[in-house]
């Protein structure tokens, strides 16, 4: 099957279905900055009107731009001050994959979030219509060990 692949697509950016590894980074990078800035327009901008996002396996999935907004602004609420890294994402096709390392504190809390998401990107604009993330939360301050994000 992967001959054939290669036979029908002779390399990147030639029509076959993969992403441009600046839009896909640039989507990566506004997640963390509209992540941390609480930009909740910026945040939805990035998927499309019609987007999936799923926000753990075991939670909830959101779908549309509506239900995007309520979920940015009802995760501001619950973290609080968020101090977002973003790893070095990994584009295959129209799919990126970015890792996290958030530190998320409120008065008397704080908690970190590690995680990474996989998004499908549409290829001519760049913005995500499919989304799902996996992460584990400490309830404590936890620093990246050397080397995470590379």
């Amino acid at each position: 099957m992967l001959a054939g692949y290669l036979e029908l697509c002779p390399g990147p950016g030639l029509g076959c279905g993969d992403m441009d590894r600046e839009k896909a980074v640039a989507f990566v990078e506004g997640y963390g900055r509209t992540w941390q800035a609480w930009d909740y327009e910026g945040f939805a901008d990035l998927f499309t009107d019609d987007a999936i996002y799923v926000e753990h396996p075991t939670d909830e999935t959101v779908v549309g731009r509506d239900q995007l907004l309520d979920y940015i602004r009802r995760e501001h609420e619950a973290e609080g001050v968020a101090s977002v890294r973003m790893g070095t994402p990994v584009v295959e096709g129209d799919h990126v994959v970015g890792e996290f390392w958030t530190t998320m504190s409120k008065p008397g809390e704080i908690a970190t979030l590690i995680g990474c998401f996989i998004a499908k990107l549409d290829e001519p604009t760049g913005r995500c219509h499919h989304f799902r993330q996996y992460w584990h939360e400490v309830d404590e301050r936890v620093t990246p060990y050397e080397g995470w994000g590379e």
